[in-house]
């Protein structure tokens, strides 16, 4: 199985207007997928408050639904919330109606509990080009690199390293679940600390 760390650059190419790196003069964007989680979540926010670091969290629905705390705690601590969809599901394999409304509902879950967000990110990045422009109402958030912490055939301490070559402006992305948890423990604290030496600072998006 291939693993692409860095988005190559002919996707990017296939997707010009979805964002894939932010301008920005000193940080790096640091954001999370499929939670919130009870466990997971409050970690990964202390371990960013250790850095004073600020993230972006694309939630799902349903775990919305379980823990809407959680989506306010993200919020007081000041990072940012995004939507990932009710059931994480891949535009590519969904009617559009099915994934459109799927969006829809997790937005209304969102507003809800009081949070107001234009931020989507497509579950496994899987999105459409009609689904795209039935979405101009969303600011649409890939990324440059992914930590694969999610993935039991990939060592941590690889992840590290080739995080350790993101740069200014650049968007990672690792995952707030159980599944991810072992993973995450090991790489972001290290990612943070590394970045955080160089003089760069973590910046939710907005």
């Amino acid at each position: 199985m291939i693993r692409f760390f860095r988005t190559p650059w002919i996707v990017r190419s296939w997707y010009p207007n979805l964002t894939w790196r932010l301008p920005t003069e000193r940080s790096i964007f640091i954001t999370f997928d499929d939670g919130p989680d009870p466990e997971v979540t409050p970690w990964v926010l202390d371990e960013l408050d250790k850095v004073n670091g600020k993230g972006t969290f694309f939630c799902e629905g349903r775990q919305l639904v379980k823990f809407p705390e959680l989506a306010l705690e993200i919020t007081k601590r000041g990072h940012s919330i995004g939507n990932h969809g009710f059931n994480h599901l891949s535009g590519w394999s969904t009617p559009d109606e099915v994934y459109l409304n799927d969006i829809k509902a997790c937005d209304t879950i969102l507003n809800e509990i009081g949070v107001q967000s234009d931020l989507f990110r497509p579950p496994y990045g899987r999105i459409r080009k009609r689904q795209i422009h039935r979405l101009e109402n969303k600011r649409i958030i890939m990324w440059t690199y992914v930590s694969y912490d999610f993935d039991s055939g990939v060592s941590p301490h690889n992840s590290i390293k080739l995080l350790k070559q993101a740069q200014t402006g650049h968007i990672l992305v690792f995952h707030d679940s159980q599944k991810a948890f072992k993973n995450l423990q090991v790489i972001l604290p290290e990612i943070l600390t590394h970045f955080q030496e160089k003089g760069l600072k973590f910046e939710a998006i907005k």
